[in-house]
């Protein structure tokens, strides 16, 4: 099986997205990140999450899945606001950093429908994703009635070693990993097929335990030796719930499989807004069970959220999320300061003085419990100078470009920062055909107005007003692309 040509799907782009980072041995913070835009009152309490590009999602999301490969016949993926070539730019810059990007396949409202003789065109599709965005593995998130329909079962696990044989021959380790709902994990359980016929090839499992309202497990150990069952959404016994479902899985316990403990993930929604249950009020139940689950030798790998969109999302009162999941429990997977002690984000960022080739970028002064030492500015998800104060040019730019920056602080003992909001900046460069200006969010567009997207020009086709998801590339029946006219 390992002899299969894929010549056909192969790039021979070699860059930063090429990498496919290791993960092994590494605790791993993972969330997903929306292909989709933001709508409003998105959420189960009425809440939105954010857009938010790839090269912003805070540093120590070491692992990002981008949901979702979906669609009829053989499932694909495409970009829903960026070019391909800006979409790998930015899954190069996270690689570069030593993070991952899955894609995951499935997500609840996905109809995926494989048949047997699909193997060899599924694996065909995953290795061109691959060499197009530079994915580094692939995230099994089927749901509902897709996890056993028709040939899925045997049909994406056979795809799936053919992809990673396939890598493993170019010396590059392609990760496998599962989000299935924790009940499908029962002995008998609807995912247990694939991680049997994965074994030795996935790399982790992150059971998601919310959305499951009174479902959980019977632990005879509680209430004095009586038993008691210990739902996911009981509030008062969370940490025991975290405990005791985690360590019936590492060790095949209580009528669950066994995952071993080093590919083991917790799923947890990133707040109130992202499930309909299993939200943990109190961090300390989630820092108590790893603990327990450290001194009983289960020490797993780490914890994986839905979403990244929604952890820097809002409340439908307009209260910012402001990275709750990541401030609690980054320091807890990755080690480093308690919640409280890093700086706050610096904020107000802003720019001036910008010309084709450089700009200054000034920020708002942040504040902690220790003094605040240095400010570290990214550009494009990569460090580019830290200085003491509350400004810094950056030069060397390339002309009518356009940047996403972000500014962090850290303290005399090491501490940094959440990230501030992102600012995207375009330097100054050819003047724009004013029957072509750029195309803007949020902007009432009528028929027959002329915009520029990514040096294109398009005209309107239907009066409407822009959105995030409604780029000219993507909505065809809004925008029509013309040919730009050279100069002579």
């Amino acid at each position: 099986m390992t002899d299969i040509d894929f010549s056909s799907v192969k790039s021979n782009v070699n860059d930063s997205a090429s990498l496919m980072p290791s993960i092994a041995n590494k605790k791993i913070l993972m969330g997903f990140w929306h292909n989709w835009p933001a709508g409003h009152s998105d959420g189960y309490q009425g809440g939105q999450f954010a857009n938010l590009n790839l090269v912003d999602v805070p540093k120590d999301y070491n692992v990002v899945a981008v949901a979702f490969m979906k669609g009829q016949g053989i499932p694909t993926f495409k970009p829903y606001n960026l070019s391909d070539d800006e979409f790998r730019r930015q899954v190069g810059v996270l690689n570069s950093q030593g993070r991952a990007v899955l894609i995951s396949l499935g997500g609840a409202d996905a109809h995926i429908e494989l048949h047997k003789g699909d193997e060899q065109p599924l694996a065909n599709e995953i290795i061109r994703l691959v060499e197009v965005y530079g994915f580094d593995g692939l995230d099994i998130d089927l749901e509902q009635s897709a996890i056993d329909f028709a040939d899925n079962k045997t049909v994406l696990p056979a795809a799936l070693k053919l992809v990673k044989d396939h890598y493993k021959g170019e010396g590059k380790h392609f990760i496998i990993s599962m989000a299935p709902e924790f009940p499908y994990l029962r002995v008998g359980g609807k995912y247990v097929g694939y991680i049997q016929a994965l074994e030795g090839y996935y790399d982790f499992i992150a059971p998601q335990y919310y959305n499951q309202g009174g479902d959980g497990i019977w632990v005879q150990e509680a209430n004095g030796g009586q038993g008691a069952w210990i739902a996911q959404n009981n509030d008062q016994m969370k940490e025991d719930f975290l405990y005791y479902l985690t360590e019936s899985l590492v060790t095949g316990t209580r009528d669950y499989i066994a995952i071993p403990a080093d590919k083991f993930v917790i799923g947890l929604p990133a707040n109130n807004d992202a499930a309909a249950t299993g939200y943990v009020i109190d961090p300390a139940a989630v820092v108590n069970a790893f603990k327990r689950l450290d001194a009983a030798g289960h020490s797993i790998k780490g914890l994986m959220t839905w979403s990244i969109n929604w952890d820097d999302g809002i409340t439908k009162d307009n209260v910012p999320y402001n990275w709750e999941f990541y401030d609690r429990y980054s320091p807890l997977i990755h080690g480093g300061s308690e919640h409280g002690d890093r700086p706050t984000a610096p904020a107000n960022l802003s720019a001036r003085d910008v010309t084709e080739i450089s700009m200054t970028l000034s920020w708002g002064a942040s504040s902690g419990p220790r003094p605040i030492e240095t400010y570290t500015l990214y550009r494009n998800g990569a460090a580019i100078g830290q200085v003491a104060v509350l400004t810094l040019k950056d030069s060397g730019l390339t002309p009518n470009t356009q940047y996403s920056y972000f500014v962090t602080a850290t303290d005399s003992q090491g501490n940094e920062s959440l990230p501030s909001k992102s600012l995207s900046v375009r330097t100054a460069g050819d003047i724009p055909d004013p029957e072509f200006p750029e195309w803007q969010l949020n902007h009432l567009y009528r028929k027959e107005d002329g915009v520029t997207y990514e040096g294109n020009h398009y005209v309107c086709l239907q009066e409407h007003t822009s959105n995030a998801g409604w780029t000219p590339p993507v909505a065809f029946t809004l925008w029509s692309k013309v040919a730009i006219k050279r100069r002579a």
